[in-house]
């Protein structure tokens, strides 16, 4: 209690920058994506299948950046924080691990995800029970990369028919093919 016997009101986090970017739309979204996004500090775990090319270049990019090896019922664990305008997820999928950043763009409108040096901006659009995002453009630090250059993503994130929260994501690069591509189901767990 406060001066006078007022009650004194307690932080309340603010909203998701993936909700705040969505605006109204963000309602339309299943339980579970919300759910992923709302928390200021959750832990999940489940399975994913991962593929990606098999050649020499790809394994050492896949290697150089923590992401996973090809493989059929992956363990994954994410950790997601999410502290003021931004979320950070820190990934393990079997023995590897790799985390970014998220926030929104100078704009307001997109969202940046901050991948060691690399920035890769996504519009987000809710629809069907997805959250999809769409790639736009990507940079090394402040430096803007050629679109041309830039990996062909698709990515979104859904409910399955048992309520896990469904993440879904390929990258392709010119001359490289598939670095990666992942499509798994993650629940809330205890730390």
């Amino acid at each position: 209690m406060g001066r006078h016997g007022q009650q004194i009101p307690r932080p309340v986090a603010p909203d998701s920058v993936f909700a705040h970017l969505l605006g109204d739309t963000w309602a339309t979204l299943p339980a579970a994506v919300r759910g992923f996004h709302q928390s200021t500090d959750a832990h999940y775990a489940g399975t994913a299948l991962v593929r990606g090319a098999n050649h020499l270049p790809a394994r050492l990019l896949r290697r150089v950046f923590g992401f996973p090896r090809p493989g059929v019922s992956v363990p994954v664990r994410i950790h997601v924080r999410r502290e003021c305008d931004s979320e950070r997820w820190s990934r393990r999928f079997g023995d590897r691990a790799f985390a970014s950043s998220f926030r929104s763009d100078a704009s307001g409108t997109l969202l940046a995800e901050r991948f060691g040096p690399f920035r890769f901006h996504f519009a987000l659009a809710a629809a069907s029970g997805r959250m999809h995002w769409h790639f736009r453009r990507w940079s090394l630090g402040p430096l803007p990369l050629p679109r041309a250059l830039g990996p062909r993503i698709e990515s979104w994130e859904a409910e399955d028919g048992n309520g896990a929260f469904r993440f879904y994501s390929h990258a392709d690069f010119p001359l490289l093919g598939r670095l990666i591509h992942y499509d798994g189901t993650v629940v809330p767990v205890a730390s």
